[in-house]
Parts: structure tokens; C-alpha cells; sequence
């Protein structure tokens, strides 16, 4: 089975797309990479007034930290598009897998969540290998 066919099992996004998966390596070790494209049909939603609008343009690409597969970071790449309404002005759109200006997934912070229930804050950033901040923040 491939990882884009178990991503869309558990974790399918309405309106995107997962492209083929990438490995790559850091001084931290090896990190999992799942770009998403939007649907050629797909549409852009404002995260003003959450009404579909017209693609404005194209940012940088992004990452956003998802839950870990057998203990391998995992990120979503994506490149957010912007939309230009004269009511909200130019705004990011709104995507299903995060929230704001949030650089993790919202699957990934009710994993964090949930192990913190179990273990204490410091025991679920160290097994997890994050910043107790990063804990206490989603917290």
C-alpha cells in the first residue's frame, strides 16, 4: 500500500489532493514529505467571510506538521492560494487541515492533546520530540 492511498483513508481532504510522497533527510533525521495540490475543480474559500471567491494568487510553499508514521515526521506541503474580495480585501484561504496562522495540522494538536491527557506536558513534547512551548501552547 502506498502512503497517498493510506493519507486518503485516514485523513481525506475534501477539494485537495495528496501527490506523491517524498522522503527526505535532516540533521534530525529522516522526515516524510506529502505535498497536496488543490482539485482542478476545487474551491477557494476566504477565511474572511468563508464564501467562495476568485483566486487572487499563489504564496510560497508551507509546511505543516501531521501526525508521525512509524515514528517519521510527517508534513503537508502546500502553496496557499490568496483571494481578493473588495468587503474582506486579500485574504489566505481557508484550508480543512489547519487553522490560522498554525503551522501543524489540527489532526496532529488532538493527537498531542490526547497523549497529554496520558502523560504529563514535558513526557509528550520529549516523546515526541517537540518544545515543551509547542505543548503548553496547543494545550
Amino acid at each position: 500500500m502506498r502512503i497517498r492511498t493510506l493519507l486518503n483513508k485516514v485523513h481525506p481532504l475534501k477539494s485537495f489532493v495528496y501527490t506523491p510522497c517524498r522522503f527526505e533527510s535532516r540533521a534530525s533525521g529522516l522526515v516524510l514529505v506529502a505535498m497536496i495540490k488543490p482539485r482542478k475543480n476545487g474551491k477557494v474559500i476566504c477565511s474572511g467571510c468563508s464564501k467562495q471567491r476568485k483566486l487572487y494568487d499563489r504564496l510560497d510553499e508551507r509546511r505543516f506538521g501531521f501526525i508521525p508514521l512509524w515514528n517519521i515526521p510527517v508534513f503537508f506541503e502546500y502553496r496557499m492560494r490568496r483571494v481578493n474580495f473588495p468587503e474582506c480585501g486579500v485574504k489566505v484561504e481557508r484550508v480543512p487541515w489547519a487553522t490560522g496562522k498554525s503551522h501543524t495540522t489540527k489532526a496532529f494538536e488532538l493527537f498531542l492533546a490526547r497523549w497529554a491527557r496520558k502523560l504529563s506536558w514535558k513526557e509528550t513534547a520529549e516523546s515526541h520530540h517537540l518544545h515543551i512551548r509547542f505543548i503548553i501552547f496547543i494545550g
